[in-house]
């Protein structure tokens, strides 16, 4: 279940990212890598090569919702339920 979640939450997160105009390019590629490593650990039950390792991977969740609260509310709380859901899986 909790892998069903993650997918969902990625899946509104690149929904979001497309929808969201007004987002700095920084922030934007921050947030391309962060789905893309989560998107490499659904694929792969090992640590795939040159993925960040787990734990610095819900860090980088953590530091970058914070940076999204004021600016882009929907952003963060996606990134929150992200965050959630990887720390179910043991992530």
């Amino acid at each position: 279940m909790p892998r069903e979640t993650l997918q969902q939450n990625l899946q509104a997160l690149h929904a979001e990212l497309g929808a969201t105009q007004d987002l700095d390019q920084e922030l934007r590629v921050l947030l391309k890598q962060v789905a893309e490593d989560i998107e490499a650990l659904l694929e792969n039950e090992a640590q795939p090569p040159g993925a960040a390792p787990a734990h610095t991977l819900r860090a980088r969740l953590e530091e970058t919702t914070v940076r999204f609260e004021a600016d882009y509310p929907r952003l963060s709380h996606i990134l929150g339920d992200l965050t959630d859901t990887l720390t179910k899986l043991g992530v």
